[in-house]
């Protein structure tokens, strides 16, 4: 019996050790990876009956397609991979007495490494777009991630002489990330970086607060610039924000981007159609039809992309431990000795 698991063991690490397992694998790997390009991740089982029909989509989310990445079989598929690589590594480790053979055990390694952090981002990392009012926060749960709260203190926009936006920036506060706290001023091309977590300026725009009123209540209402509100069936709002309203110009326009004199343009629709309009200041109230409304208060609201990626930091290394592989492997190349 002892010699018969011997004899297995042996065949199992001969083939695991094999250059033509490894390539295998690794071809395999590659159909697979490139199969969750041409489905896309993360759907509903309803996207998929209706993009694919229903059989072809009831195949998909019965194998796990629409989730790929973080199947099992596809992360087997990796772990035997890792597993050839590293065993072929250590077959050489018994070998290494120079430079250039432990530049190929580096290069055995970096494969694995970068194998293993690619899948993981593949799997994990995760990426959304959320807009947030000055002064309100959002749970980063409700996005998906497993915690944290972010939230927006303050934003400015920055001018041209002309009017044109030059620069705009967030300051954010992040709390409760993977038990730290950060708060830092974000801008174009410069995220705050919190671990595997990057939060990007994105856009930003105008959010008013109004109010519904009635004999008995007032019902908040909080609409972006140039978006619509549905009051009831039939009956929606749409507000424009004038940060500058040029009253004496007979024309509802703003002279300017700033909130020197802040006004709303609500237009009541019914069914697409304009049946009343009025222009407001903050504080001020009007009649729409039926309806009675409020204009509260202003403020800018910042658009951020927020990517986590759990397995960059494992690429980067992968990728480090490969230069390195390289030039130990091929260093006579980079460094040729010098003729006597």
């Amino acid at each position: 019996m002892r010699e018969r698991f011997k004899k297995w063991w042996e065949q199992f690490i001969r083939i695991m050790a094999s250059m033509k397992t490894a390539i295998t694998l690794l071809i395999v790997l590659g159909v697979v990876s490139a199969l969750g390009t041409f489905i896309p991740q993360g759907q509903p089982q309803t996207f998929y009956f209706h993009a694919y029909g229903h059989l072809t989509g009831s195949l998909i989310t019965l194998l796990s397609l629409n989730q790929l990445y973080q199947t099992w079989w596809f992360q087997l598929i990796t772990g035997i991979l890792s597993l050839s690589i590293l065993i072929c590594g250590y077959q050489r480790l018994r070998h290494v007495n120079n430079l250039k053979s432990a530049g190929s055990l580096l290069l055995h390694i970096a494969v694995v490494v970068t194998v293993i952090g690619s899948v993981w981002s593949l799997g994990y990392a995760k990426s959304f777009y959320l807009e947030i009012p000055v002064g309100e926060k959002v749970a980063l749960a409700e996005h998906g991630l497993r915690d944290g709260r972010l939230g927006l203190k303050d934003f400015k926009v920055d001018y041209y002489p002309d009017f044109q936006p030059r620069q705009y920036a967030s300051q954010l506060s992040l709390k409760g990330y993977k038990g730290k706290n950060y708060e830092e001023r974000i801008a174009v091309n410069h995220p705050l970086k919190a671990n595997s977590l990057k939060i990007y300026q994105s856009s930003w725009g105008w959010v008013m607060n109004l109010s519904q009123l009635t004999p008995d209540s007032a019902k908040t209402i909080q609409i972006k610039d140039k978006n619509t509100y549905r009051l009831q069936a039939g009956m929606d709002v749409r507000a424009v924000f004038i940060p500058d309203y040029a009253e004496e110009s007979g024309n509802i326009e703003s002279q300017s981007p700033l909130p020197n004199r802040p006004h709303v343009w609500l237009t009541l629709l019914q069914d697409g159609k304009i049946i009343d309009m009025t222009v407001l200041a903050p504080g001020e109230e009007a009649q729409l039809g039926l309806f009675t409304l409020r204009f509260d208060n202003y403020s800018y609201f910042s658009g951020l992309q927020v990517k986590e990626d759990p397995g960059v930091y494992l690429v980067f290394a992968g990728f480090i431990l490969l230069i390195l592989g390289i030039l130990a492997r091929y260093w006579q190349l980079f460094f040729p000795p010098k003729e006597v």
